[in-house]
């Protein structure tokens, strides 16, 4: 029974002993992390990527478009940092133009 005790007993503290190792590792790559972190977030903050910039439902009823339309909308959304948008043409009744 002692032998059994004993090994549960090394078993035991020896992973303690790791979770202690494992947890305090962790804490120092968080530390590190934080600052790799918030210097990202500045630098994602003042030059945002196109997948984080807003984006707009554009809608043209009945095909009421034209080239210059296109392109004067789209510059505008490029302007004011719209980066994304959902095309939709529809047909709401009134004359196709």
């Amino acid at each position: 029974m002692t032998h059994q005790l004993k090994r549960f007993s090394t078993k035991y503290l020896l992973i303690s002993f790791t979770l202690l190792f494992l947890l305090s590792v962790n804490g120092c790559s968080t530390k590190i992390s934080k600052e790799a972190s918030t210097t990202s977030l500045i630098k994602g903050f003042l030059t945002p990527p196109a997948s984080s910039k807003p984006g707009v439902y554009w809608y043209f009823m009945d095909g009421n478009m034209t080239k210059e339309s296109i392109t004067a909308d789209l510059e505008s959304m490029k302007k004011v940092g719209i980066g994304n948008l959902i095309f939709l043409e529809v047909n709401v009744g009134i004359p196709r133009g």
